[in-house]
């Protein structure tokens, strides 16, 4: 924490006690001015402050910013009064609730795993135009398990650089309107050459397309 002028040009004040310590218009290099801030001797931080920080306004309404700092675990634990609902019961029920007006959440873990788990888990992208759409990427395997997955749209495009294995120990079935499949010999050399480079399959859309 600095020792600078309060942006305000009211008094700076600090309340310091055993294990903690109070403090209102400190300047942080970060955060920016605090309006209220504890500290704990195990450097636990709660603080509300004037804006956002670095490449924020200073002061005004909708500018200011709430930060909980702690080097060990935070924990919450929610919905004990609540009632339990019956299998099959999808009515919403919150028990913790984060709205954002503006702007995006992130949930960032450098070393560690995220774990969503829940009685049933719904992703809804509502976005329109350019937007509504879920990302799913991993540097190594996405792996979807359960008894049963469905897949539905209007195009899917399903496009490997390397391999693509359908195994089925049971029955089988493709159903289309119409079918085309060809090699890449079929593509560079075949009769049908032009007619298949001129086909909108052998030019796959990508989630990059519009």
């Amino acid at each position: 924490m600095g020792n600078f002028k309060t942006k305000d040009r009211k008094n700076c004040e600090r309340d310091i006690k055993e294990r903690y310590s109070f403090s209102s218009g400190s300047m942080h290099s970060i955060h920016g001015m605090s309006n209220f801030e504890v500290q704990t001797q195990e450097s636990q931080v709660l603080g509300f402050y004037s804006n956002t920080g670095q490449g924020g306004t200073e002061g005004g309404p909708g500018t200011g910013k709430a930060l909980l700092y702690t080097p060990g675990q935070s924990l919450e634990v929610l919905g004990t009064g609540l009632k339990v609902r019956n299998a099959g019961d999808n009515t919403e029920l919150p028990a913790k609730i984060i709205r954002c007006k503006n702007g995006d959440v992130i949930v960032d873990c450098y070393n560690g795993n995220i774990t969503l788990r829940g009685r049933n888990i719904t992703l809804d992208a509502n976005g329109g135009g350019q937007d509504g759409q879920i990302n799913l990427i991993a540097n190594r395997i996405v792996d979807a398990q359960a008894p049963e997955i469905r897949l539905q749209g209007e195009k899917v495009l399903i496009d490997a650089t390397n391999r693509v294995d359908i195994i089925s120990k049971g029955f089988f079935q493709l159903k289309y309107g119409f079918s085309l499949a060809a090699s890449h010999s079929d593509v560079d050399f075949g009769v049908l050459a032009q007619t298949l480079k001129n086909d909108i399959s052998f030019n796959p859309r990508t989630t990059e397309d519009n």
